[in-house]
C-alpha cells in the first residue's frame, strides 16, 4: 500500500544558536508547521534570538583571540606605523588603506573604516581622525600630489570599479613610497 502525497517533500532546517526548527514533510504540512512556529514567536523576538546568538559567538571567538595572542587589528597596525617610522597624516591614510586592502582584504575602504582603524592604534582618539580630511588627502594622492618625490599618483582606481574615494587602490607609486618610507629614505 503506498501513501498518496499532496506535494513535493521539502525539509527545513534552522539552527540560532542552541535553538534548531527542523521541519520536513510535503509543502502543506511544511506551511502548517511553519506557520505555528512564528505565531508562537513574534518577528522581533526570532531576530532578537539571532541576534544574542551572534553576539554570544563573537564574544567567545573574541575571548579565544586573546587567548591564542591573535594581534587585535589596531595594536597590529599601530605597530606597523610604529616600527616603519609612518606618522604624517597622509602618510598614516596611505598606509591605513594598504593595510584594509592587503591584510583585511577588504573590497572597499570607506572613510568610516580608515577612521576607526586609525583611532582603534591609540595613538589617536576617533574626535580627532573625525577633523582629518580624508578626501582631500585621498584626491591629493590621486592627483599625484603628496609627496616631493614627483612619482605620480600614489593611489587609483581599479578597473571596472566605480571612481569614488573608497574604491581606491595603491598604485606601484603608492607601494614603492611606503616600502620607502618602512626603510628610512
Amino acid at each position: 500500500m503506498t501513501e498518496e502525497v499532496s506535494g513535493p517533500i521539502g525539509r527545513i532546517f534552522i539552527r540560532v544558536g542552541s535553538e534548531e526548527i527542523d521541519l520536513a514533510g510535503t509543502d502543506s504540512e511544511l506551511e502548517g508547521s511553519l506557520t505555528k512556529i512564528l505565531k508562537t514567536d513574534t518577528w522581533q523576538s526570532a531576530l532578537s534570538k539571532i541576534r544574542k546568538s551572534r553576539d554570544s559567538a563573537i564574544e567567545v571567538a573574541t575571548k579565544s583571540a586573546l587567548e591564542a595572542k591573535i594581534p587585535e587589528r589596531g595594536s597590529s597596525f599601530g605597530h606597523l606605523l610604529r616600527t616603519c617610522g609612518i606618522d604624517k597624516t597622509g602618510d598614516i591614510i596611505l598606509a591605513s588603506i594598504h593595510y584594509l586592502r592587503s591584510v583585511e582584504r577588504e573590497a572597499n575602504t570607506p572613510p568610516r573604516e580608515i577612521r576607526r582603524l586609525i583611532s582603534q592604534t591609540g595613538r589617536w582618539t576617533e574626535e580627532e581622525v573625525e577633523k582629518w580630511n580624508l578626501s582631500l588627502y585621498i584626491n591629493r594622492m590621486i592627483e599625484g600630489g603628496t609627496t616631493e618625490r614627483g612619482r605620480g599618483p600614489l593611489l587609483g582606481f581599479p578597473s571596472g570599479s566605480p571612481e569614488k574615494n573608497r574604491f581606491v587602490i595603491l598604485t606601484e607609486a603608492g607601494l614603492d613610497y611606503l616600502e620607502d618610507l618602512s626603510i628610512g629614505e
